[in-house]
């Protein structure tokens, strides 16, 4: 007799396989990789589904919430009443609605986020998006201002939606999907940034990337070395900065015109310049002036 759990593993596996055949069926192109998204998507979503296995879900009509221990119970709730309501503000103001439920992986601690994805101690983050999933560090470990979810869940509640990464990592998923992952790094960082200025009025800005006092990366660097820049604080301000002067400039429906660009696979450079009028190296340069 196979058990569930051992369906669900070889499921997994076997959706793996299948999406890395497909891909070298179609070729390493933009159109593959189309083709080929939601079966990674969902082979993702099964294979980390069983690493939860001997863990809890919860679940949302928008969202599914897995959580290893019980004692997250209350921080799962929570976390799964407000992954609904973003997403939902996503169908609204974006007309973006998923085929199935989003998966969300709730992690306990730092160094249970840091051995999931084998990372170094000194490297961490609250959240991640990868794959069509959402991971969350418990807010309670990275901001101590948080009351504790099962004595006082309506502050819990309102604080991780002022100060928690739900919004940044959908806003990843969204533009993602849309776009078949055709984007640059710095792209998908200045977006969710974006987003999260325009719902929640928040920006990321700490002493190492105020602008008026240190040398400046350039479009180059932002292009093509983004996440090895050494100052990833300042590349960050600097994406963030340049999408939210040409949204105040040319307005936001140019970003939904780009973005249906890319999801036809049209280069990221070229797309940007047919929206614009001006290459994005242009428009970097004109931002600094």
């Amino acid at each position: 007799m196979v058990t569930n759990t051992f369906q669900t593993h070889l499921r997994a596996w076997l959706c793996f396989f299948l999406s890395s055949l497909l891909v070298f069926a179609v070729g390493y192109t933009h159109y593959g990789k189309m083709i080929a998204q939601p079966v990674l998507h969902q082979s993702n979503h099964w294979w980390e589904a069983w690493r939860f296995r001997d863990g809890h879900v919860i679940e949302g009509s928008r969202a599914h919430v897995y959580y290893r221990s019980s004692d997250m119970k209350a921080q799962g709730q929570l976390v799964a009443a407000e992954a609904d309501r973003v997403l939902r503000t996503f169908e609204q103001e974006y007309n973006f609605t998923p085929t199935r439920p989003v998966p969300v992986f709730l992690f306990p601690d730092r160094e249970s986020l840091q051995n999931h994805f084998s990372w170094s101690h000194a490297q961490s983050a609250t959240g991640v998006y990868f794959s069509g999933s959402i991971y969350l560090l418990n807010p309670e470990i990275w901001y101590r201002g948080f009351p504790r979810a099962d004595e006082n869940p309506q502050e819990w509640a309102q604080l991780f939606r002022e100060k928690g990464p739900l919004v940044h990592e959908v806003a990843h998923l969204y533009l993602d999907r849309v776009t078949g992952g055709n984007y640059p790094l710095w792209y998908t960082e200045a977006f969710a940034q974006w987003v999260e200025y325009d719902q929640l009025g928040y920006e990321w800005v700490v002493p190492a990337n105020r602008l008026n006092d240190r040398a400046l990366y350039s479009y180059d660097d932002l292009r093509n070395r983004f996440d090895q820049l050494d100052n990833q604080a300042l590349a960050y301000r600097q994406s963030f900065l340049l999408v939210r002067h040409m949204v105040e400039e040319q307005g936001e429906d140019k970003l939904d015109h780009l973005h249906r660009l890319l999801g036809r696979g049209i280069p990221f450079e070229t797309a940007w310049e047919q929206i614009y009028g001006e290459t994005a190296a242009e428009s970097h340069r004109r931002w600094l002036e």
